[in-house]
Formats: C-alpha cells, structure tokens, sequence
C-alpha cells in the first residue's frame, strides 16, 4: 500500500537469501575459526557454512529498507541467478548496503526511547488484534510515520507488518510446526524452504539426526535472525 493512496500497491516479496554457491571465491577476513559472516554485520557459527565460503546459510529481510535499496538487492539477486555476479560478491554488496542503511535508520530513530519487553509485548498483542479484528484499520494508513518492519509470532499466528516511507503491507498466516522428518527432508530437497522463515516461533537451538544417523542438523534462532545447517557424522 502507497502512503496517503487508498488503493496502493503491494512491494514484492522482500525475503532473499544468501548462501556459500561459489567452490573457490573465500570472504575476506574470516576464517573458519571465527564463524560465518552475515550481510547484517553479525558472525554465526561455523556449522552455518556448510560450503566453506565465509558467509553462513540463512535469510534476511530488506522490507524495512527504503525503497531505492530494495530495489537494489533486487537488481543484484537477478544479476546473481542469470549475469556474471557470484554468490560471495552478492553477499558483499548487500552487506554494504545493509550496513548503510542500519546507519540511516539508526539516525532516524536518534533520541527514541527504548521500549521495554512489556511495551513490546503489547505493541505485538494490539498490532495482532489489528490484523485479527480490525484490517480496515491497517488498510487505511501505516501504524506509524516512521518506517518500520515487524515480524513475530502470537497466538498461534506468524504477523509481518513493514513500511518503507511509501508503501505499506501486511499479513498473517498460522504458524506451523515443522516435524523432524519434515525438517530433514527439506534440508535436502529444498534448502528455499528453510531460507524464507524461522521453523519455529521464538528463540530455539537444537539439533536432529537422520534415521541412518550419517548427518546432524543444526537449527538455531534468536527470535530475531535464524540459521540452520547439517553435516556428515
């Protein structure tokens, strides 16, 4: 949804995903000791690169980006799947544009006051009973002036709620629980899957053997990022 339109338009998909394609391009500085990079700044585990390239498998969100880096990481992505960009130079040039944008939004958000846990637990309980009760509400303009993007779990539910400075958009779905054979499964036939979101609500850590027991998955979130990997025993 556009600002000040009734009847906006929705942006695309905004979750990409960044994982170790290349067999021989390394990133620079990291070693294996230390971790897996990330285009948000943070070093995972080195479990998240199975591939050996530096960067860790997992997803990201740039809806709470503007609109001008979104589109950016897009053009990048296409130039990934069907130009000349390889997966390591990919992650760098996002990782720079992640970092510039974390630098606007913090200075946007200068001199705010930290919301406590209880705040935040009931901003999330009110924007649930939004999208739940009332969607004309969210229809009709943006929950605030600044921009903003929301994605968590409540009741049963998984909400996504983000604004850019001109559009708007969201959703809701039941949150699901994926089995372990699930899980495996998907680890092998489609990675994607994993990609998009978390496979469980909240901060979890925990692993998973095959029914062979040849490979250890490893599945780990803060609430906030997540990232998953597996192994040969």
């Amino acid at each position: 949804m556009k600002k000040r339109t009734l009847l906006g338009s929705l942006l695309v998909s905004s979750t990409l995903v960044f994982t170790g394609m290349s067999g021989t391009a390394q990133a620079d500085d990291v070693d294996e000791e230390e971790g897996a990079k990330t285009v948000w700044g943070e070093i995972l585990p080195p479990e998240t690169d199975p591939d050996g390239d530096g960067w860790a498998n997992t997803g990201f969100e740039i809806a709470w980006m503007s609109q001008e880096a979104q589109d950016r990481i897009n053009d990048l992505a296409y130039e990934k799947d069907f130009g000349d960009l390889s997966q390591v130079e990919f992650n760098e040039k996002v990782a720079a544009i992640y970092q510039k944008e974390q630098q606007l939004q913090a200075g946007e958000n200068n001199g705010q006051t930290d919301m406590t846990q209880e705040e935040v637990g009931a901003k999330k309980e009110r924007l649930a009973e939004l999208a739940l009760y009332s969607p004309e509400t969210l229809n009709a303009a943006p929950i605030q002036d600044a921009p903003y993007n929301y994605n968590f779990f409540h009741d049963g539910y998984e909400f996504h709620f983000s604004y850019d400075g001109t559009y708007w958009k969201w959703s809701y779905e039941p949150s699901k629980n994926f089995t372990d054979d699930e899980l495996i499964y998907l680890a092998h036939n489609h990675p994607e899957k994993l990609n998009e979101k978390p496979v469980k609500p909240g901060a979890y850590d925990f692993h998973l053997y095959d029914h062979e027991h040849k490979h250890v998955y490893h599945f780990s979130s803060d609430g906030e990022t997540w990232s998953w990997s597996y192994k040969k025993k």
